[in-house]
């Protein structure tokens, strides 16, 4: 079945699901102007570009942003907003598993495209309106973007995993089937973090002993899947054994697969990217 055709046909049930992950964390929705604006409006959008009477980048952002705007009124955080169209991301991804449902690279790069543009417009907005209450939109900026990357970083690696195993030449219980759920644990973990972030009204950041060797190689599954993916080779130089540095895990982690990220999108097919580690 064609994307499109399953987000239109599963509509309801996709719904019913971002709900369900909304009230999960605590959180209430502004009804009438999400029912207007929001998630809704957004699904029938990703339906027509699917089906290639695309839904434009801006009608896409533009809605959005009023969503955006709606939920900036009604106490959303920043890092909510964006959690609003993960959890789209999250429903539509669980049902195609559940329901056997093999999805296309290119709906899936549609399905991203879609995301991207209303997740922009939404923060755009929810900025704008911050900054315009006086708020501090340097600090909301920069917060807003680290925690962007977390969440395309960490959408993308699924994706390509998801990808990988709808072919049916992979078993769930493989390597690839190990890199969706350390992926689905991490978005999970990015979410409780930004949460606890809200709540108490600053970033925090706990600083353990953390082994770069052993950072790597956590990451090097995830990082190699996307590679080939590409048709890139990938090198990786763990450095010394033994060699840590104090950090706060999880954002070192984040810091790295973003430079991982980089290097594939600019990097030509059929080339090397190398991930080398020295000590100073």
């Amino acid at each position: 079945m064609m994307l499109g055709k399953f987000v239109a046909a599963h509509g309801d049930e996709i719904l019913t699901r971002c709900r369900q992950k909304t009230e999960a964390r605590a959180l209430s929705l502004p009804t009438s102007q999400d029912e207007t604006y929001g998630v809704p409006r957004f699904l029938d959008q990703l339906v027509e570009a699917l089906g290639n009477s695309v839904s434009s980048s801006d009608d896409i952002a533009e809605t959005a942003a009023l969503h955006g705007g709606a939920l900036r009124a009604g106490g959303f955080t920043v890092s909510q907003v964006v959690h609003v169209y993960g959890d789209v991301c999250q429903a539509i991804t669980d049902l195609a598993f559940e329901t056997a449902t093999r999805v296309s690279v290119e709906d899936f790069r549609t399905l991203n495209r879609c995301l991207d543009d209303a997740i922009a417009g939404a923060v755009t907005e929810f900025n704008a309106a911050s900054s315009r209450l006086g708020a501090d939109s340097a600090a909301v900026d920069e917060r807003t973007g680290f925690l962007a990357h977390e969440i395309r970083n960490l959408v993308n690696t699924a994706t390509v995993a998801f990808e990988v195993l709808s072919t049916g030449d992979v078993g769930v219980r493989g390597s690839t089937g190990s890199v969706l759920k350390r992926t689905l644990a991490s978005l999970r973990d990015l979410v409780n973090r930004s949460i606890d972030d809200a709540r108490l009204g600053q970033d925090t950041l706990t600083r353990v002993p953390v082994v770069v060797a052993e950072l790597v190689e956590e990451l090097s599954p995830a990082a190699r899947l996307e590679a080939s993916h590409r048709g890139l080779d990938l090198t990786l130089h763990p450095g010394e054994p033994g060699l840590a540095v104090s950090a706060d895990r999880k954002v070192l982690a984040a810091i790295v697969v973003n430079l991982l990220q980089n290097a594939f999108k600019f990097t030509g097919p059929q080339t090397c990217v190398v991930l080398s580690v020295t000590a100073t």
